[in-house]
């Protein structure tokens, strides 16, 4: 645990990294990261992912609507629900935010030989089937992404 807030912390002095230069709030990207799991998710089903009341949900909604991240847009079956999309705007910030953590990611890996790279790959496959027993044992249905086969060669 302590390797990995010191990576955290090694992490967090690349200010290439986009995300340093967004001007939003946690709550607003939490909204853009569960849109782009859900997108068209009507606004209450927000609220409830994030614990918050409806009208703070209305106005993390409003701010990314003004900035020009998110849409909403009438259920086209019951009109008293709003769903809410990313925009092409909001997507594009997410890809960006997130392309740049890929690409520092491949920098580091890089710089790892092919003997260390298959033992990450293992130690990664171990963390990620814990993770997902401590999800079953919560009950929480995994989407299908976490339950892809293992690579089968260095392409970790």
């Amino acid at each position: 645990m302590m390797a990995e807030q010191r990576m955290r912390a090694l992490v967090a002095y690349d200010r290439t990294n986009p995300i340093f230069s967004v001007n939003l709030t946690m709550q607003q990207l939490k909204v853009l990261l569960l849109l782009s799991r859900h997108d068209g998710i009507p606004s209450q089903e927000l609220t409830r992912h994030l614990g918050v009341t409806p009208a703070t949900m209305s106005g993390i909604v409003d701010r990314l609507v003004t900035h020009g991240h998110v849409v909403r847009v009438e259920d086209t079956h019951d009109r008293r629900i709003r769903r809410i999309h990313l925009s092409a705007v909001g997507r594009g910030l997410l890809e960006e935010i997130m392309d740049s953590g890929t690409r520092a990611q491949r920098r580091l890996l890089d710089r790892l030989d092919d003997e260390t790279l298959v033992m990450l790959a293992t130690v990664l496959d171990r963390i990620l089937e814990a993770g997902a027993a401590e999800a079953r044992e919560q009950g929480i249905e995994l989407p299908p992404e976490n339950r892809c086969p293992k690579p089968t060669s260095l392409e970790a």
